[in-house]
């Protein structure tokens, strides 16, 4: 491994990291944010946020696995439409915890992903 390797690779997993922590801090949202009596929040913050957490663990260990973040993407505009398509979009708390983390999901995994596969394209010479 060269030092533009470590480098490439580091760009690619800040995504993943961030995502990450975006997992956990959906799975603890509800109880932190005050929204835990809305109990389609509460399993829907637990399940994607799980999700979003396994996925960017899983873009983590394999650098070159671009549709681990793919699928975060998409994790990411479920949390975008969530709270209206679970009927939490009452809870301003909630919305705008699950519509902004959306956005942001979808930021971070395309761009990790979008940087992956361009550090594994095949160079020409």
């Amino acid at each position: 491994m060269d030092h533009l390797d470590r480098y490439e690779r580091a760009d690619v997993r800040a995504g993943s990291v961030m995502n990450l922590i975006i997992g956990i801090w959906l799975i603890l949202s509800p109880f932190i944010l005050g929204f835990s009596s809305i109990s389609s929040a509460v399993e829907n913050n637990i399940i994607v946020g799980a999700l979003v957490a396994i996925f960017a663990i899983s873009g983590l260990v394999g650098t070159r696995i671009a549709w681990s973040r793919i699928i975060n993407v998409v994790f990411g505009i479920w949390l975008f439409f969530s709270p209206f398509a679970l009927g939490f979009d009452t809870s301003a708390r909630a919305m705008w915890n699950n519509v902004i983390l959306g956005i942001i999901v979808i930021v971070l995994a395309s761009w990790s992903a979008s940087l992956a596969s361009s550090y594994h394209r095949p160079q020409i010479r």
